[in-house]
């Protein structure tokens, strides 16, 4: 994503509160199925030019949650997170 300088940083870290968000109404079983399909519509609507390994391994990954057990689904969470990270420091390099 090459808009504004630190736009790419802010909204992965918006992403990250996203699925932190996510996990929170899962725990409290709440309508965290909704949350989910709006991060996942958010996601799809990536400029295709854009995408890299590491976009579609986090579509995947955050796609199974609908169909993980509560360790599973904490845990892919903060791997979704960490893979995050891993995208903005891809986008600092060049590297998309």
């Amino acid at each position: 994503m090459k808009y504004i300088p630190g736009m790419d940083e802010g909204y992965a870290n918006s992403l990250k509160n996203k699925l932190f968000g996510l996990l929170c109404e899962y725990e409290k079983d709440r309508e965290w199925e909704k949350f989910l399909d709006s991060i996942l519509i958010e996601l799809y609507g990536f400029d295709p030019e854009e995408r890299t390994i590491n976009y579609y391994t986090l579509v995947h990954k955050i796609s199974s949650l609908r169909y993980l057990r509560y360790e599973y689904f904490r845990s892919t969470i903060f791997d979704c997170m960490s893979l995050l990270s891993k995208l903005t420091e891809e986008d600092e390099d060049g590297v998309l």
